[in-house]
């Protein structure tokens, strides 16, 4: 009887792994959750309580009183309590407008915004970028936080 070697039928291990297609998986995951992701804002922030500030004549501003909404919308109205809208876009031209007619007709030096402690930081960088479209170089934009 003739003894033949038997044929290994299993492939020899060499020790490596093909990651590529698992790299592949990874990326599209990775993309897919960038993609879907919805950002929540960063701009949850309650307004600082000031330590210092400077005086500023309420005679020599345009003011704005800035109070928060039901939602993340500040409500914004003028002293005398003329309410702006609360729509986003349309708040920041009313507001644009105000502040321009009340700078070059009633010649007043700079922009005052009250606002309470509880509006949201967001709120007030974006009514003042909407004031800041119509400020000159040399106007401010002060804000005054209620106690």
């Amino acid at each position: 009887m003739l003894r033949t070697k038997k044929q290994n039928t299993k492939k020899n291990f060499d020790g490596e792994f093909d990651i590529t297609p698992m790299i592949d998986v990874v990326l599209l995951l990775l993309i897919f959750f960038m993609v879907s992701a919805r950002m929540a804002p960063q701009n949850s922030a309650r307004l600082p309580k000031a330590k210092h500030g400077e005086l500023a004549s309420m005679h020599d501003a345009v003011v704005l009183v800035v109070k928060a909404g039901r939602d993340e919308t500040a409500n914004v109205s003028t002293p005398l309590g003329k309410s702006f809208s609360t729509d986003r876009e349309e708040q920041s031209g009313e507001i644009a407008e105000y502040v321009a007619n009340g700078l070059q007709a009633m010649e007043k030096k700079f922009v005052l915004i009250q606002a309470e402690p509880t509006v949201l930081t967001a709120e007030i960088v974006r009514i003042q970028n909407a004031i800041g479209s119509v400020l000159d170089p040399e106007q401010k934009i002060l804000v005054a936080v209620e106690h």
